[in-house]
């Protein structure tokens, strides 16, 4: 086998000292406010960009709907 000695475990835990917390805690600021948002421009824009990418899996089924019987077809 090895040389290797076996493991002895973890160091030995050493509690901290007496005294050792911050003595004073930093409080936040208020969070600040939001800008307004438009619901109507976004759900318009959520609209046109569920239109795109159905007619883009749309084009991209017909073509490979297309290459596969293209491909059937001449082999």
């Amino acid at each position: 086998m090895s040389d290797r000695k076996d493991y002895d475990g973890p160091p030995v835990n050493v509690p901290p000292p007496p005294g050792w917390r911050v003595e004073a805690v930093a409080l936040p600021s208020e969070p600040r406010r939001l800008p307004h948002q438009d619901h109507a421009a976004i759900d318009v824009a959520e609209q046109r960009a569920r239109l795109v990418t159905q007619w883009l899996t749309l084009i991209t089924v017909a073509l490979m709907f297309t290459a596969l019987i293209v491909g059937l077809l001449s082999g």
